[in-house]
């Protein structure tokens, strides 16, 4: 019987190739495992030793991730995975894991060693006896552009994939690694604009004038504050200095706006927006604010500005965590003061504005020399910044058409979004109506969801909650210039503005008002749908507003939500997750 021997032998022999092959796939997926574990491990190695400024411990720690991710990248860029890439099932997971790999092996090759090359400059690019080093700003350019790139391309490989048929496991870590990259990619982006800009901002072609605004969230405006005071700040050659300061409440109110108004403008903010430097960020379109803050300047003050800078006390706080206190006449402002001492106390306090205006000039003052000293280690000096910037408190606004173009679309650059995007952009802005200061028991949170796609159109819902702080039995002892003594609305009482931007070309379909279905206004700006809702909340009333919008066709990519900056330290911006994918 030998051909039955023979057909035995040959299945004995598939069987033994078989469960060899899966043996074999089996240690290489290990492997692979292993050593994308050990790249996790590194990363964090590498950040920890950038951010504690040990740059051979860095560069030590690099080399592992380097080690790990080759090694990955190797193993499933062989025949072996390649083959799993094409089967039924698994070869979704094979290809994620081969994308994951190859991606952090050009990060390890190319991306990260310039950020450890310029954590040795960073001493040189904070402030230090208010100067910048302004030839350590040129050695960083080419690096940091470097690394930008190579973020930028590795972004955009893992937000291309599709990790919808991944198993859960895999899936869930893909769009970890899909969330750091882009974070760093962001934090990139934003180093390269810095630097890009930061030269010729600082002086290094002549003498500059910016203006500083301190935008004041005790009265809630749509970039963050009503700007309650604005200094001059002087750069030229890489120094800088603050030379003088207004209080916002200085420039009065015009017979008609400083510059010509559109339909949109008016019939949303009303001809206050023009007419009064307090109102001039009624808009959410800082770029806007700033040409109107800076018209009325040059037509009172006698510097020509080069553009337009903010700050709110939430992001000095932030500040004076890295520099340690301050003193400000018989006030000492620290971390977890500032912000209840420069909007709530200083009224209470000082109940003459005149005496308030002193006040805030001396605390602006002193904070700007404190940091432009070099108060605090430069890490954490630019932790604090960024931090600011993430949540929306820092902007930047330059009338210098190159500038500007660097600007764009950062996160600094505080502009409505107004371009076609796949990615839909979703705004919820507040204005308070008063005149009070009660915006400093005012506190908002926005959430929104992508919850169905059809032909390539998102329907996203979402709801503003609105709440008062204060204590009912507290009003009475509040000042008039914080509750407003009564004008407009009861006193204790807020009246607060919310603007509803839906997507660039899309609709807003349905607003409720504490469950009651309100009219969607017909409103457009910068060719944005755009509705209003006005409510009046009590001491201590919560309200809801939920909304429902749809998105142009083809904006089928993740959801950007943007927001007023909250009193809070919480981010005024925030992505969710397609309903396309």
């Amino acid at each position: 019987m030998p051909r039955p021997r023979r057909l035995g032998t040959v299945l004995a022999l598939v069987v033994v190739l078989v469960v060899a092959a899966a043996a074999w796939v089996g240690w290489t997926a290990y492997q692979v495992n292993r050593s994308l574990s050990a790249v996790v491990d590194d990363a964090d190695a590498v950040q920890t030793a950038v951010e504690d400024a040990e740059t051979g411990r860095a560069r030590a720690a690099l080399e592992d991730f380097r080690r790990h991710s080759e090694e990955a990248a190797d193993r499933t860029s062989g025949l072996t995975w390649r083959a799993l890439g094409v089967l039924p099932f698994i070869g979704d997971d094979a290809d994620g894991i081969a994308l994951a790999s190859d991606v952090v092996a050009g990060l390890g090759a190319d991306g990260v060693d310039p950020l450890i090359a310029v954590s040795d400059d960073l001493d040189s690019i904070v402030p230090r006896d208010a100067r910048v080093d302004l030839d350590a700003l040129e050695r960083l350019r080419q690096p940091v552009e470097r690394a930008d790139a190579t973020f930028t391309d590795a972004d955009q490989r893992l937000t291309d994939a599709d990790p919808s048929g991944y198993v859960d496991r895999l899936a869930v870590a893909f769009r970890e690694l899909r969330d750091k990259v882009g974070e760093a990619q962001r934090a990139m982006s934003a180093a390269h604009t810095a630097l890009e800009v930061m030269p010729s901002m600082l002086g290094a072609d002549g003498p500059r004038d910016f203006l500083l605004v301190m935008q004041n969230n005790a009265e809630v405006r749509a970039t963050g504050g009503l700007p309650g005071a604005i200094s001059v700040v002087r750069t030229d050659d890489g120094r800088v200095e603050l030379v003088r300061q207004v209080a916002g409440n200085a420039f009065g109110r015009r017979q008609g706006p400083v510059l010509p108004l559109t339909t949109a403008e008016r019939d949303l903010f009303g001809p206050n927006l023009g007419r009064y430097v307090l109102d001039a960020n009624l808009t959410p379109d800082w770029p806007r604010s700033s040409e109107l803050i800076a018209a009325r300047w040059v037509e009172t003050q006698p510097e020509d500005p080069a553009g337009v800078l903010s700050i709110d006390p939430v992001a000095l706080s932030y500040l004076l965590e890295v520099t340690g206190p301050v003193q400000v006449g018989s006030v000492e402002l620290t971390t977890d003061n500032a912000v209840d001492e420069l909007l709530h106390q200083v009224y209470v306090r000082l109940p003459e504005p005149a005496a308030q205006d002193a006040f805030f000039r001396d605390a602006a003052k002193t904070v700007f020399d404190r940091v432009s000293a070099g108060g605090g280690a430069p890490q954490d000096m630019l932790r604090a910044l960024s931090r600011g910037a993430r949540e929306g408190r820092l902007l930047v606004h330059s009338f210098d058409e190159t500038e500007q173009d660097a600007l764009a679309g950062s996160g600094v650059s505080g502009e409505l979004p107004s371009e076609e995007s796949d990615r839909p952009q979703v705004g919820v802005y507040l204005d308070d109506t008063g005149i009070g200061k009660m915006s400093y028991f005012l506190r908002h949170a926005v959430r929104a969801a992508a919850t169905s796609c059809t032909d390539d159109r998102q329907r996203v819902d979402g709801v503003l909650r609105l709440e008062s702080t204060v204590d009912t039995n507290a009003v009475a002892s509040l000042p008039d210039y914080v509750t407003g003594g009564g004008y407009s609305v009861d006193v204790g009482s807020q009246l607060v503005s919310a603007y509803l931007y839906g997507p660039v070309g899309g609709s807003i379909d349905r607003v409720t008002f504490n469950g009651r279905p309100v009219d969607v206004q017909g409103f457009e700006h910068e060719g944005r749908p755009v509705t209003r809702v006005i409510a009046e909340l009590e001491p201590g009333e919560v309200t809801n507003v939920e909304w429902r919008m749809t998105t142009l066709e083809g904006q089928d990519g993740a959801v950007e939500m943007r927001t007023t900056p909250s009193i809070e330290p919480t981010r005024s911006r925030a992505t969710y997750p397609s309903a396309c994918d």
